[in-house]
Formats: structure tokens, C-alpha cells, sequence
């Protein structure tokens, strides 16, 4: 039986507005909560935190707030330990080291506010939604819960904040944004592609066994991607380089050095008012040129 169109106009209304969070099981006794609204799946960039034993890394975004704080006020929850401070990842921090009465931890708190995180761009308030007040302490040396060990490794690149959390016992690494995709990307307009290269590489040396990421990404021995992609986006901001010298323009350095995937470019670039381009890449290569 065909539904009227006014139900199934009523049901994609539906499922658009509903905020969602699912829970997986990672190995070692890590859950993974994966969290996503309408706009979030529309451009499939749903969000994760992680409940390894007590120690929640990231916390995910206030849209999906109700539901965060509630599946975790079943559990224990000793430690917040952010990635790095964007909304998407920070959002609901406060709210569960208030219910927990825990401590939230965060490399370079000063800069918690930087990165248009205090007045967000209307895509980010419509995607993720404003974070909620915190007050971080800075990163330890290690971060202990329960019987777990944890060593931050800062990442520096696509934030001044942006730590990895590594787990020597298990091999399991926690990267935040570091490896989004692979290859040589678009990015934000503050982002440092060359630092970004180097914390690639850093992570890559610690051998894991398994990367989790910030946006539902799981691989296993991902020492070769992460080369991988140091290596494509060091080959692409040579050529950056190279064709600024020549005296080429941005706009046709963009062309020659990305030649496809222009459309997609271009809706993220629209989507996100030019904040998230392939030709902020192009920028910021020549911006923080060695």
C-alpha cells in the first residue's frame, strides 16, 4: 500500500530532525558512541566519543546532548579527555563532568575559545550546535582510570589543541580529526597543512594497532595510511609551492594541483560559507611555508 504523500513528506521530516546515538563495542572494552542529526548524515560527518572503561574521550556535539547524558549516566565516567576543542567534539564536556563530577582534560585550554568556536558560523551552530561552558585543566603527562593507562601525543595542525590519546597496553590510538580521509584535503581556514604532516607522521611512528577516530573511522595497523597521507599532502603542498613562485594565482594553483572532485569542493565550500575548502589548503601551504 503507497503511503499518502503528505506521511512520507511527514516521515523524512521525521527522520531528519531525530538526533541519534548508537552504541558500538570496539575491542578492549571500548564503546564507541556514534552520534548524528539530519544534517550531520545528509553530508556524512556523524561524530564519535568513546567510553574506554572510565575515561570518556571526546564527548560528542549538543544537538545529541539529552541522549549522551543519559546513556552515560548508567556508566561510570572518572575523566573527559577532549582531542581537541571544537564544538563537534567538546559539546557536551561540561554536562557530563557536572553529572560525574570528573575533570576534563585538554591541551592548551587557553585556546578553547579560538578556532570560530566562540561564535560559531551558522553551518556549525545548524550541524552541531553551540558547546556547553567547561573549564579544563591541561593535559597531563598520563591519564589514569581504573586500571587503564593513557599517554597524550599532541597533534598539532587542524588545532592548536588537537592531542591523540594512546593506550600502550592495547595498541588502540584515539586521533580526533587527524585522519578524516585520506590523501591531500580540503581544510579549515586556521589549519597549518605542514604541522598537520608532521603529526601524521608522529603517530604513524608510534606503530598502533588500532586508530579510532574522531568521525566513526576504525583501522586497524594504520601506520601505512597515516604515511600515506603524509606523504600525498607533502607532494601536494610541494606543488603549491612550486606554482606560487611561478606566480600562478590561488584559484588556478587549486585547479592544477586538485584537478578532480571540483563539485564536492565546491558544496562543502557553499555548505560551510568558504570555511572548509581545498583552496584554503592552497592558502594556508602558502601561508605557513617553511
Amino acid at each position: 500500500m503507497r503511503l499518502p504523500a503528505m506521511d512520507v513528506l511527514g516521515r523524512a521530516a521525521q527522520h531528519f530532525g531525530e538526533r541519534q546515538l548508537h552504541v558500538d563495542a570496539m575491542p578492549a572494552d571500548v564503546l564507541r558512541l556514534r552520534l548524528s542529526s539530519g544534517m550531520t548524515r545528509i553530508n556524512r560527518m556523524e561524530a564519535c566519543a568513546y567510553l574506554a572503561g572510565s575515561l570518556l574521550v571526546d564527548s560528542g556535539f549538543s544537538h545529541v546532548g539529552p541522549q549522551v547524558n543519559a546513556f552515560l549516566a548508567r556508566r561510570a565516567v572518572d575523566a573527559v579527555f577532549l582531542t581537541h576543542h571544537h564544538e563537534d567534539h567538546a559539546g557536551n564536556c561540561g554536562a557530563v563532568a557536572r553529572a560525574h563530577g570528573c575533570p576534563v582534560y585538554l591541551r592548551n585550554p587557553s585556546a578553547r575559545h579560538g578556532e570560530g568556536v566562540a561564535a560559531l558560523r551558522p553551518y556549525r551552530q545548524l550541524w552541531w550546535g553551540e558547546p556547553g561552558a567547561y573549564d579544563p585543566l591541561d593535559a597531563p603527562a598520563r591519564v589514569t582510570t581504573g586500571a587503564r593507562t593513557f599517554t597524550p601525543v599532541p597533534i598539532p595542525g587542524h588545532s592548536a589543541t588537537h592531542t591523540a590519546l594512546l593506550e600502550e597496553r592495547t595498541g588502540i590510538v584515539f586521533t580526533g580529526d587527524l585522519f578524516v580521509s585520506r590523501g591531500a584535503s580540503a581544510v579549515m581556514r586556521h589549519e597549518d597543512p605542514f604541522q598537520s604532516i608532521t603529526s601524521l607522521r608522529r603517530v604513524a611512528d608510534l606503530e598502533p594497532a588500532l586508530m579510532l577516530t574522531g568521525h566513526a573511522l576504525a583501522v586497524e595497523q594504520p601506520a601505512r595510511v597515516l604515511r600515506q597521507k603524509a606523504d600525498a599532502m607533502e607532494n601536494a603542498a610541494a606543488q603549491v609551492l612550486e606554482l606560487h613562485r611561478a606566480g600562478h594565482p590561488p584559484r588556478d594553483i587549486l585547479h592544477r594541483v586538485f584537478p578532480y572532485g571540483r563539485g564536492q569542493d565546491r558544496r562543502f565550500a557553499f555548505f560551510t560559507g568558504g570555511e572548509f575548502s581545498r583552496l584554503n589548503f592552497v592558502h594556508a601551504c602558502i601561508r605557513h611555508a617553511p
